[in-house]
């Protein structure tokens, strides 16, 4: 952002110019949130699998502080939660950084080619 009276870049988070003072026009902006969270439909494969279960993947930005009354709880930012639920109720979950999470969203972006797949210990057919 620039600020309207003396053209200054700006950094994001400010409310106030830092060289003029002015009000910057942040109500321009949505505000960013410290998490997104989008719910997947699982497929069961096997009769033991679950008809109604879910993946919910939460992508933290920014710390999240839950309080309660027995204390606080800090989530830490730049992560992915996986966490698997059956009839709204989570199983299990796994966090992982945003690198791995990159490395996955890549994984699940790649094609499977049956000429690409390589057995281990079988001969190449190049």
């Amino acid at each position: 952002m620039f600020c309207p009276s003396c053209g200054l870049p700006q950094p994001d988070l400010h409310r106030f110019c830092v060289s003029c003072g002015s009000t910057l026009p942040t109500q321009l902006f949505r505000p960013r949130r410290p998490k997104v969270t989008q719910l997947f439909a699982g497929v069961p494969t096997h009769p033991s699998d679950l008809p109604d279960s879910v993946l919910r993947v939460s992508r933290y930005a920014d710390d999240v502080i839950f309080e309660s009354a027995e204390g606080s709880v800090t989530i830490p930012g730049r992560h992915v939660r996986l966490s698997m639920w059956v009839t709204e109720r989570p199983e299990c979950a796994i966090s992982l950084s945003d690198d791995e999470a990159s490395r996955l969203a890549l994984f699940l972006q790649t094609p499977i080619e049956a000429e690409s797949v390589q057995l281990a210990g079988t001969p190449s057919s190049d």
